[in-house]
This record gives structure tokens, C-alpha cells and sequence, in this order.
């Protein structure tokens, strides 16, 4: 960068800073003004998202689990099937 003539730094001292003006925070699309606590509130739900995105892992990760179980059940012999249901039946009934 050069102070030449024209340039953007040739008339300003090395002290200034640039500044540029943006809107608050706080104000919404309709002009209304959120209160401070709206916003913290605001902080609090977006830090959350890693939080729900390992829930979500969680649950996606169990649906796996379940369609797995499922095609293995859709695939037993009727003999393997009647034996489930009285080992089933024998652990129900032990817990009542």
C-alpha cells in the first residue's frame, strides 16, 4: 500500500481507524427491540446444538439398531420364532 495520490490511505493519519456502523443487535426485521434477557435466551437455545446434534446421532444410530433387528426377525424359521415366544413368555411371567 502507498500514500500516492488517489489512494485510500493518502489523506489519513496512522492513527485512524476505519469505523463502520452496523445495526444493534437487538433490533428485529419489524423494528421492535429485544430485551437483553431475549437475547441471552437467544445464546442459550443456538449453544445447545451440539448437544441435539448428539442426541440426534444417538437416535439415528438406534434406528439403525432397530431396522437391523427387524431384517434378522423377518428372516427366523417358525421353529425359531415359537422358541422366542416361550422364552418371552417364561421371562414375562418371572417378573410379575
Amino acid at each position: 500500500m502507498t500514500n500516492e495520490p488517489g489512494s485510500d490511505r493518502s489523506n489519513r493519519p496512522a492513527t485512524h481507524r476505519r469505523v463502520e456502523v452496523v445495526k444493534p443487535m437487538t433490533n428485529t426485521h419489524d423494528g421492535e427491540t429485544r430485551t437483553p434477557e431475549q437475547v441471552a435466551e437467544l445464546f442459550t437455545i443456538a449453544g445447545r446444538e451440539i448437544e441435539a446434534i448428539e442426541q440426534l446421532t444417538g437416535c439415528v444410530a438406534q434406528l439403525h439398531e432397530v431396522q437391523a433387528a427387524k431384517a434378522q426377525l423377518a428372516s427366523l424359521t417358525p421353529a425359531e420364532v415359537r422358541a422366542a415366544l416361550e422364552f418371552r413368555r417364561g421371562t414375562i411371567g418371572e417378573a410379575q
